[in-house]
């Protein structure tokens, strides 16, 4: 009977929790739902409303070119800017919103005076290349609008600094010239406009309010049904008394077990996950399920010479802070692990690369706060790819960017293999040395005005500081002779490029970035060497250096040529933009030394 009573106690409760939160679900759903829709309904039709307005600017642009090929009063590129002053400027704008204008030929008018100065005469092509420099995201479907010329409407990103834009645009023809006319919307201009923050909490209020009056009802249920429980419990005193002793050893049972439990899966010190928990985790992932997954791996440079000089107490202090730093970054789904000495991994479930290296900057700079500039954090970062088949191939990837990241350190022990091959090069020509610290120092800073993630700017770095490792293999009298030099000389030079791929190949770390050094003599047109590669045959990081590498050639002393002054270096790069040198790369290159004269550090005129 008493058994019977309780199975009744237990019954009720599980099915009241359970309705409870069956109904909690379904008014949470409800609102998110309705959450969701309402906005896709604003957006829905405020990209119907502009592509109207769109539709109605094309008409009148319409029928000022035509009158532009009637009378013939002035020249085409006349006609169409004064349809720019018309049409364009004189409509409603804001700074949430903008127009443009294309035609087959090229870029006419782009969102105001500066940007088209940007973006004039640019074809589709080099506009796309444009907004993946500034950092668009999803831009296939506006690529695709625009290369095939259809019409409407399509939220998007070109520019990382503004965020999700709603596009419309509307293609037109006038006397066979294809034209573009177009509109771009700031999507949280558009939610703010539309009233949707308010209308969301109108949702969430009432939402708020039927759970609170469901947890209400619960709880006098739950408390009604618990008292008439107590009552009966009183006449069973004694067998009460019994149960708790029994739950009481049995509690102890499970204490003893959970702390047997806890170290075979937790770190002693930092109380991490260790590596045997790690590994059987990571055999055991099922990775597509968990998608996207990133996963981050740091290590503490300069430990071993910590407790070697101070004491194992110092490098045991240390690993509890870096340990606190995880914890306190980390979210629950995290799991955190200590997989080395001083080696930490974390595995990030629904993470993808971009979260994780946000991450990892977080980390890192917490890390810079401790007081100790005997050590330092190396950080690598990978996602899971589609087509990777293991998620051992992602960390392995991580760990290959954490090498990367160590051999800038000059604190670990892998940066011994840039300070060797630069020691050997010393030997051959010091000169050549100094321009590639130079090198190394520019790349980082123009690799973050470009905002670049962590990892991509550490390997062009490396590919900068490495790239004329190859005159390791010319004699120093060829490297160092002033004089006009010969056309075997001249041959002898030009094999620097493949000489440094050799090198930089074997070793497995750098494997990477032997094509950046490859290829950074190879010019943007197609006539430069060893392959004759063009445009984006050439990798990113390489076109980058040929850039960096002529600036800082013409005004640094050179056995090869005379010094220029900045003005004039910069006005060669804007010369030879498009033959030699990736126009958009020289561009924002431009725009970085003229916007900071001293980024670069003052250079010898």
């Amino acid at each position: 009977m008493r058994r019977k009573r309780k199975a009744d106690f237990k019954t009720e409760l599980f099915t009241i929790a359970t309705l409870a939160v069956i109904l909690v679900l379904l008014c949470v759903a409800y609102t998110l739902e309705g959450a969701a829709n309402y906005t896709e309904k604003t957006i829905e039709n405020y990209s119907e409303s502009q592509y109207l307005l769109v539709t109605q600017v094309q008409k009148s642009m319409s029928e000022s070119l035509k009158t532009y090929h009637v009378n013939h009063e002035s020249s085409l590129a006349e006609a169409e800017q004064e349809a720019v002053e018309d049409v364009i400027k004189n409509a409603e704008m804001s700074g949430s919103k903008y127009w443009f204008f294309y035609s087959s030929k090229g870029a006419i008018f782009e969102k105001s005076v500066e940007e088209t100065r940007n973006v004039k005469g640019k074809s589709t092509a080099e506009l796309i290349n444009y907004w993946k420099i500034k950092g668009a995201d999803e831009i296939e479907l506006f690529e695709e609008m625009l290369l095939q010329r259809k019409n409407g409407s399509v939220v998007t990103v070109k520019n990382i600094s503004i965020g999700e834009e709603i596009i419309s645009i509307r293609q037109f023809n006038v006397s066979g010239e294809e034209y573009c006319i177009g509109m771009a919307t700031e999507k949280s201009y558009v939610m703010s406009r539309a009233g949707i923050s308010a209308h969301l909490l109108y949702l969430y209020s009432f939402a708020a309010v039927v759970c609170l009056n469901l947890v209400i009802l619960v709880l006098f249920l739950c408390l009604t049904i618990y008292m008439r429980h107590t009552e009966r419990e009183r006449n069973n005193k004694s067998i009460v008394d019994k149960t708790l002793k029994i739950e009481e050893l049995t509690h102890k049972l499970n204490s003893k077990t959970e702390a047997v439990e806890v170290a075979s899966i937790y770190d002693g010190l930092t109380k991490l996950y260790n590596r045997k928990f790690f590994d059987t985790f990571l055999a055991k992932i099922k990775s597509r399920l968990l998608m996207p997954v990133s996963i981050l791996v740091a290590d503490i440079n300069g430990f071993a010479r910590l407790n070697s000089i101070e004491s194992y107490t110092s490098g045991d202090d240390l690993l509890e802070k870096t340990a606190e730093i995880f914890r306190r970054v980390c979210i629950e789904t995290d799991i955190v692990a200590r997989t080395d000495a001083s080696e930490f991994t974390i595995i990030m479930t629904g993470t993808k690369e971009k979260g994780a290296i946000g991450l990892a900057e977080n980390i890192r700079r917490q890390f810079l706060e401790f007081d100790n500039t005997h050590v330092s954090l190396s950080i690598g970062v990978a996602e899971m790819q589609q087509n990777e088949i293991s998620i051992l191939s992602t960390l392995a990837h991580a760990r290959k960017n954490l090498m990367i990241d160590k051999m800038l350190d000059k604190n670990s022990k892998s940066s011994s293999i840039i300070k060797m091959l630069m020691k050997t090069l010393d030997a051959y020509s010091p000169e050549a040395v100094a321009h590639c610290d130079r090198m190394r120092d520019m790349a980082e800073r123009f690799g973050k005005a470009l905002a670049m993630s962590t990892s991509e700017i550490a390997k062009l770095a490396l590919a900068s500081q490495l790239h004329d490792v190859g005159k390791i293999g010319i004699p120093d009298s060829v490297l160092n002779k002033k004089d006009a030099l010969s056309q075997d000389e001249k041959n002898q030079i030009r094999n620097h490029s493949e000489i440094g791929f050799k090198i930089v190949k074997i070793i497995p770390t750098l494997d990477e970035i032997a094509i950046d050094i490859l290829q950074h003599h190879e010019f943007y047109d197609g006539t430069g060497y060893p392959s004759g590669f063009k445009g984006e045959e050439i990798s990113l990081n390489a076109r980058i250096i040929k850039v960096l590498d002529s600036f800082d050639a013409m005004t640094n002393i050179s056995v090869y040529s005379t010094v220029k002054t900045r003005e004039q270096a910069l006005q060669e790069l804007q010369e030879k933009s498009g033959t030699q040198y990736d126009p958009h790369i020289v561009n924002e290159f431009i725009k970085e030394v003229e916007d900071e004269l001293f980024w670069i550090g003052e250079i010898t005129e």
